[in-house]
């Protein structure tokens, strides 16, 4: 390899972090996971050390060095994290909305614990002392429960709320569908970056490899890429047709995450939320009537 290209590679790619391009080399995206000018600097220590460089990263150099153009460089480096962003702001609204509703709740519960629960444990007092008076009753400890039950629902709130913001969000998108939108999008950007470099002669096979490499697809994706274009000529690999329906399907599975994904994610954790306040809420009324019933039965 040319020291001059290498250098032109680096210095083109470390432009683009510096102009706020979000690009990643890992296998897996992570909210962290965006190339900083820090590790682009251990990149290029260990490129000029000769130690094994991420394969990404090689996959991008090899990309440059077939194609002379950043292009495929950014749009393979960027395709997943912009995918990632994109679901995490999705479901973050939505997120948002179950803090905001759960916080109402948590203001419920304080006044629930500060001014009706005293009455209850007042009018059960009265009642008691009325079936038994010769008895001496004890405080019961529903105040005491249900003060330690709403102590860990503000906890696990606190603890929610941080695990949103330091990409929960993504995560939970991930897990109710966005996987296939990320990987749609990775493919297209795969498939864009195979014919760039099938036009300037490399073989077909080691061009879907090479850029599924640098999309950042699994093994099985680049398996279906180098199957797809089994027995193909030239001119159909080169066809537009392919990355046109492959975005086309990015999106339907986007619609669908966006449709199906925050309203199971809303059912889901909202109803846990609600069951937690109703059982907080309405458990002191519950234990009331179960001692009007039996005070009433043996006075």
């Amino acid at each position: 390899m040319n020291p001059d290209d290498l250098q032109t590679f680096q210095s083109d790619l470390r432009a683009a972090v510096n102009a706020g391009v979000k690009l990643e080399i890992d296998d897996k995206p992570t909210p962290g996971s965006a190339l900083s000018i820090r590790k682009l600097e251990q990149l290029e220590k260990q490129t000029a050390s000769g130690e094994t460089l991420p394969t990404r990263y090689q996959a991008a150099i090899d990309t440059w060095l077939q194609t002379g153009t950043m292009i495929p460089i950014l749009d393979g480096l960027s395709s997943r994290i912009n995918a990632w962003r994109r679901i995490e702001k999705m479901f973050r609204k939505s997120l948002v909305y179950i803090l905001i509703i759960a916080a109402l709740g948590v203001i419920g519960l304080f006044y629930f614990q500060t001014r009706v629960l005293p009455q209850i444990e007042t009018v059960r007092q009265d009642l008691a002392t009325l079936a038994r008076p010769r008895v001496h009753i004890e405080p019961s400890n529903i105040g005491l429960i249900s003060t330690i039950v709403m102590v860990l629902f503000v906890v696990a709130l606190l603890v929610f709320a941080w695990w949103l913001f330091v990409g929960g969000a993504a995560r939970f998108g991930w897990w109710t569908g966005g996987h296939h939108y990320m990987r749609c999008r990775a493919l297209a950007s795969a498939t864009q970056t195979m014919q760039m470099l099938v036009a300037e002669g490399t073989d077909p096979s080691q061009a879907a490899t090479l850029g599924g490499t640098l999309a950042g697809l699994d093994p099985g994706g680049q398996g279906e890429m180098i199957f797809a274009i089994k027995d193909l000529d030239r001119n159909a690999i080169l066809s537009p047709a392919w990355v046109d329906y492959l975005l086309m399907i990015a999106d339907r599975q986007y619609l669908r995450s966006r449709t199906w994904g925050p309203a199971s994610m809303i059912v889901v954790i909202g109803g846990v939320m609600t069951f937690l306040y109703v059982t907080i809420a309405y458990w002191p009324i519950v234990c009331l009537i179960y001692d009007m019933s039996s005070h009433g039965g043996t006075g």
